[in-house]
Order: structure tokens, then sequence, then C-alpha cells
């Protein structure tokens, strides 16, 4: 199958069948060995659809929301790589073309004439012609206009501008350093070796992060355990809630487990590990972790934690609740979040987390802690929650980096959207 067709039906199951882009790829990249261009493309796209939907609005008299799915799906490919990619020729058009006789062979003038199009007029046709300051910014960001508002509702405008600016920005992945296995200082040396361009973290005393990241996971340190990818606030988290060991401990929302296993590791493999999540499909990675990483200790559980659970009260010396979010702060990864989220879902979220709060706080025994914790912006799902467990009179605010919350943005600390805030039971 030749790379536009494992591109144009990868972005199909994005858009349509609402499936993630990081699974997409990695099924392709089973099949074959190199993907970058097919990388490259799907991301691309992803990142730029609102802006290239706009292009092709102004070639097309046939409105957007008519098109063929697929073909759009072309056009949006095609403009891309004129654009982006500088791949100014037709015989780029004729490939295009090729595909989409195989999809809708009616519309292979209509995709051949629009690209040629574009070829011919590309520096007018790529400006973008609207005052109106807040379709300018959806459009040129290819970000939809009610999380710029929402943003600039939390935040200000000039931390939109920023964060918007960040989106597209090539990241390092970072990873969490086993120091019961080996020290950080040591795998740094390891890892250097092999070719990885490696550098200490600013968050996290446990992380590297590393700039060329291509086969990370194949690396017989990583199969050793040595090492976990994991971002740098999620390690931070666990930093944060610094369990002791022989205590009782319940990760309420554990999927796919990167927390639990670092909790396993401060532990010492000497404490009791509740790691729960609501999806049965996703325990299996709970598992993977923990038997990649030799853990003990951990029991795997699968209930809703919005539900209360008797047996479970006054029970725990730590409570995680890092918690199913709208992952805004995460959209540079997952770019695909940007088009399959809305308002009232980020609404139904902070409600949700709200309700697993009030059970995690009935988990807790006196003296416990709770650490809550999401990968998102924004302040129904932060701050608006930090405020609602402030104003229960048995919960202590315990300051992390002298802060009573801490909340990671992309565009100033160069890593993921995350918030964070930690209180003890008294």
């Amino acid at each position: 199958m030749d790379d536009f067709k494992l591109i144009v039906d990868g972005l199909y199951e994005v858009f349509y069948e609402n499936k993630k882009s990081t699974d997409i790829l990695n099924k392709i990249a089973s099949e074959r060995e190199d993907i970058s261009y097919i990388t490259r493309n799907i991301y691309g796209v992803i990142e730029r659809k609102l802006y290239l939907d706009y292009i092709i609005s102004k070639l097309s008299k046939i409105k957007i929301k008519k098109l063929d799915k697929k073909v759009l799906l072309i056009l949006e490919v095609g403009i891309y790589n004129i654009h982006f990619l500088d791949r100014k020729n037709y015989a780029i058009v004729n490939e295009l073309v090729n595909v989409t006789k195989k999809e809708s062979n009616k519309s292979k003038g209509f995709v051949n004439a629009i690209l040629r199009s574009f070829i011919r007029d590309e520096k007018n046709l790529s400006k973008i012609n609207i005052k109106n300051e807040y379709e300018y910014l959806s459009i040129k960001y290819s970000c939809p206009i009610w999380i710029i508002e929402y943003l600039n509702l939390s935040y200000d405008e000039d931390f939109t501008k920023k964060f918007l600016l960040s989106l597209n920005d090539k990241r390092f992945i970072s990873i969490r350093v086993n120091n019961k296995k080996i020290s950080r200082d040591d795998l740094k040396k390891i890892l250097i070796k092999r070719g990885y361009k490696v550098s200490d973290s600013k968050i996290s005393k446990l992380s590297l992060r590393i700039t060329n990241p291509s086969k990370l996971a194949s690396t017989n340190e990583f199969k050793a355990g040595l090492f976990t990818i994991q971002s740098e606030a999620s390690i931070k988290v666990c930093e944060e809630l610094n369990p002791r060991e022989r205590s009782n401990i319940l990760d309420l929302c554990a999927a796919p487990g990167t927390k639990t296993s670092l909790i396993g590791e401060l532990v010492n493999n000497n404490a009791n590990i509740i790691a729960n999540d609501i999806s049965f499909n996703k325990l299996s990675k709970i598992n993977e972790n923990i038997e990649r990483l030799n853990l003990k200790n951990i029991e795997i559980t699968n209930f809703d934690a919005s539900e209360y659970i008797a047996e479970y009260k006054e029970k725990f010396d730590y409570v995680l609740c890092d918690l199913p979010c709208s992952g805004l702060g995460v959209m540079d990864r997952k770019p695909e979040i940007r088009y399959n989220r809305d308002m009232d879902g980020v609404k139904k979220l902070a409600s949700l987390q709200k309700r697993i709060l009030d059970r995690a706080f009935m988990y807790l025994k006196k003296g416990g802690i709770l650490l809550y914790s999401t990968c998102t912006l924004g302040m129904y799902e932060n701050l608006d929650n930090y405020i609602y467990l402030t104003k229960k009179k048995r919960l202590k605010n315990i300051a992390i980096d002298d802060k009573p919350y801490i909340e990671y943005t992309p565009f100033e600390d160069n890593t993921d959207g995350f918030f964070m805030t930690k209180f003890e039971k008294i």
C-alpha cells in the first residue's frame, strides 16, 4: 500500500472513527521500517486542519461540509505537502489523483483542479483574510474558537497567544529513571553512548529529557526496567505524593499504570497498593508495567471511581487522584484532542472530578495525603477543583515548591500542560 493511501486512511480513522493517532502510527510502524514521512503527514494535517480547510474553501465551490470525507482528506494532504513540505510539483498532484480514483473516481478531476490551482497561486491563497481576531487565531493555529475563548477566560490573552504559538513546537520525550536499578547519571551515560541526546529534567529529579527518542522502547535498558517513558510532570506527581513504606495506597484512575509503577518503586515493593481503573481494557497495560518492572504488592481493581466503596472508608494513607480530564495540556502530543472535545464536555469532566474527589476524601485516614492532578489547562478542571478542596474543613493544603498548587505550561516549562495540588486530612 502506498504512503498516501496509508496517510489518508489513518487520518480518516482519527477524524471520523475517533481513534488515537499514536495507535494508528504504532500499527503502521509494526508493518513498515521507516514511517517518518507518514508520521509527518498525519501529525501535520491534524495540527493544521482548520487552516488547510480554510484554503480549500477558497478554491472549492462545494462547501467543506458537503465534500466526500476521503476527498477532503486527500485535498488536506495535498495542500499540506505543497505548502508546508515544499513539494510544489505536479507529480505529487498525480499521485493524489491516483488515490482519489480508488476512493471516488468521479472526484479525480476536482482534486486535480484544486491542487494545481493552489500551486499556481499559493502566495495569495495561503493568506488569512479575516478581521475577527478569534477567527483569525483559530484558523492560523488550527485551534477551535471555544478553546481560545476558554483560555482567555481562565488566564488572559497573552497566555492564550503564547500557548497557541507553542502548539506545534517540537518537544523532547522524558523518561523516568528506576533508581533502584541504576543512577540517573549512569543511565544518562549509557544512553549518550547509544547515540541519544540526553539532558537532565528541570522538573523531576528522577527524569531525563531525550530529544531523539527513536526506538527508545526497543533498547535493552528499557526491557530490563532501567527506565520508563513518562512525562516529567507525571513523575513529579508521584515524587510529591512521596509515599512511605508499609502504607496503604490507592491510585484511583491508574491506567496505563506509569504512576502506579513509580509508586511501587518509591516504596521498594513494601506497601499495599491498589491500582484501579474503570476501563477493563486498560487493566492489561497496568499489569504490563508492573511485570516489566518486577513490582509486587499491587492489586488491580476495576470499578467506577465516582461510586462509593464502603470497605475503603478511611483505609488509605495516600490517595492519588490523577483524574480523567480534557487533556488540553497535551494537545501538542495528541493533536486530535482539539477536535474531539467541547465546552460541555469540559464542564461534565469537572463535575465528575469533584464526585471522585469526594470519594477520595472519604477513603483517606486522618493524616492521609490526597494528591489531585490533571494533564489539562483551564479553570474548571484545575483552579476550581483546588478551591473546591480548600472548602473541605478536614483538608489542609500542603505546598508544592512553596506554592498551593502548580500549573505547568508548554510555553513556559517546555513540557506538558499539567496541574497538581496536595492536601492532608486533619
